[in-house]
């Protein structure tokens, strides 16, 4: 009973092309997944602050600074000029515990005072549930 190489060959050939057309389907299939929920995630985020995007703000940064404001609550620093939040007072309380002292609120506009001197944040509504506020500045 000799074995014939070139059946154990051919057979050999035939499983390694369904063994790798297997694992193609399955990367292929894991690929498509991803891409549904990259797709879903970008259409959830479009939902929702489709208004907000003509304004003129790092959209990218707010993008990543959101799931820290919908988990904590508190005032998410942006960039080097603005901060993120649900509120005034977590905006506020971080200012406090950065030194400054919170004097009053005048519409969107709200006055601190740091060492002597006074400083103003403007705030405006990012969306029907986040606000986007300045960092003070010296007036």
């Amino acid at each position: 009973m000799g074995s014939n190489p070139v059946g154990a060959a051919r057979l050999f050939a035939l499983n390694y092309v369904s063994f790798s057309m297997i694992h193609q389907l399955k990367y292929k299939r894991i690929i498509g997944v991803s891409f549904g929920v990259i797709l879903i995630v970008l259409l959830a985020y479009l939902a929702i602050f489709g208004r907000a995007l003509s304004q003129r703000e790092n959209h990218l940064g707010i993008l990543l600074a959101l799931p820290k404001v919908i988990l904590s609550s508190e005032a998410v620093r942006i960039d080097n000029e603005t901060y993120l939040t649900r509120d005034a007072a977590s905006f506020i309380e971080i200012m406090e515990q950065q030194g400054f002292t919170h004097i009053e609120q005048l519409g969107a506009a709200h006055f601190f005072q740091k060492d002597g001197n006074r400083y103003i944040s403007t705030s405006r509504m990012y969306s029907a549930h986040f606000m986007v506020f300045t960092y003070p500045v010296l007036y």
